[in-house]
Order: C-alpha cells, then structure tokens, then sequence
C-alpha cells in the first residue's frame, strides 16, 4: 500500500497523506513510508523546504484501531510517528498544512512540524484516553510547550477537540486558511522561506528548536557561536552581502 503521494514543486517537497477512505489512519507501513521519505528529504541537496497534507477531510485521524485490535501493530520506527515526532536529525523546515481531521498520531506528527497552518474547518484533538490508551508518542510534550500548561492537561485529560480558531488564538498554527485553500497557504509560506538562505533556515530552525525544546542556555551560547563562524565563512552569506550592495535577488546554493 502507498499510503503517501510525493510532489516536488522546485525546492519544495509536497508530502499527501493519501488514505481518506480510512481518514488517512496510520497503519505500521504508514510510519516507515514516511520515514522513507523525510530522509530522502533530508538528504536531497535540491530540496529546502516540505508540506505535509492530507487528502480528503482529514489531515490524519491517527492510528488505525484495527491493527491494535489484530495484534498487528508495530512499534514506531526510531524516526518516531510519520518519520517525524522523534526525527532528530530532521535539518529542514516542514510545514504542516492541516485540512481537517488532526486527531490522535496525527496531532502528534502535526506537532512535531516547524509552522502549522490550519483550514479554517480543522479539529485538533488527542483522544487515546477515551479508548484506554495515551497519546505517548510525542504529542503530550509537544502540546505542553506549544499552549498554556491548563489548556494542555485539560485536553490531553478529556480527549476534547479543539477548533481551528481556537488554535490561533492560543498560538497553536500561525494562521487559518479559507476552506479548501490550506495547501495553497502553505505553499505560500514555502516560497517566502525560499526568500532566505537555505543554510540560514536550517541554522536558525536548529537554535530556534534548541530554545523551544528547553536546551540550557550555555548550550545554546555555544551552538551559536559554532554556527555563527559556520555561517558567516558561507557561500550563502558572502552571496547574500554581495546581493544586497548590488540591489539584485541573491542565487542561494545552501553551502
């Protein structure tokens, strides 16, 4: 089974989640496709920026309950949900279109992205508690660095589901897209990114990640400080100083 659809548009990799008869449910094969994927991603030096998306009205729904049923289900890959939620060595933005349904192992994989954007119909949603189970794959500490620490337990401990408005007003995404418009959004939002230095991506996702992850700040001191001779000895760098004195679009090449 194919549970993904790959696109490349320039610079960008474009990542559908592509199930929608089951909501787009992740089934064992679903998490080592993806992880497939992101490190190919990871790997290609033509490649910048990803979106992932779902197909149909949910962006995923989360596990399928079957396989746990069956005994068929497998623990996650090292890469964790969707080759995501534990992705360490994951040094590109992502971008996480979300169109609908986020629920369960899908919220987490959601979380784990770089920038949420959210269809105005999206619903958010962790409900593993209410089928005897807990949303241990990422998510909880995910959602507790990204709202309010009583907004986090009080939908990590009910299984509610948040709206889409809800979760920009609590800065959950950064923005809401008209109904149908989320992956167009994105693509949007990629292409701003391609503005910048591919180099100065990947070095400020990293320190920015540092930050939100709760990294000490003599860490961080020195990361910074490795990365700032790393990028300052670029090509990128002297190619974005010689483009502005020049008044021209810079020509990035990522080193």
């Amino acid at each position: 089974m194919e549970f993904c659809r790959v696109e490349r548009d320039g610079a960008v990799l474009i990542v559908t989640m592509a199930y929608p008869e089951k909501l787009n449910a992740l089934v064992p094969e679903s998490h080592r496709q993806m992880v497939a994927i992101f490190n190919a991603f990871e790997a290609d030096p033509d490649l910048h920026v990803a979106i992932l998306t779902g197909e149909g009205r949910a962006f995923c729904a989360g596990s399928d309950i079957s396989a746990y049923v069956a005994g068929t289900n497998l623990p996650l890959p090292p890469e964790g949900g969707g080759g995501l939620t534990y992705h360490r060595a994951l040094t590109k933005p992502v971008i996480a279109a979300i169109n609908g349904l986020c629920m369960g192992g899908g919220f987490e994989i959601a979380l784990s992205c770089d920038v949420l954007i959210a269809d105005e119909t999206a619903v958010f949603a962790l409900p593993e508690p209410r089928v005897g189970a807990a949303a241990l794959g990422g998510g909880l500490v995910q959602l507790a660095r990204k709202l309010p620490p009583s907004l986090a337990l009080s939908l990590a401990l009910t299984g509610d589901r948040l709206s889409a408005t809800d979760a920009l007003r609590f800065g959950l995404v950064s923005a809401l897209a008209p109904a149908g418009q989320v992956v167009e959004e994105a693509r949007a939002l990629a292409r701003r990114m391609l503005r910048c230095s591919p180099l100065s991506l990947r070095i400020t996702r990293h320190i920015l990640r540092m930050a939100i992850e709760g990294a000490p700040t003599e860490e961080i001191d020195r990361a910074e400080t490795e990365l700032r001779r790393e990028s300052m000895a670029s090509a990128d760098f002297a190619e974005g100083m010689a483009a502005f004195l020049e008044k021209r679009e810079p020509v990035w090449t990522g080193r």
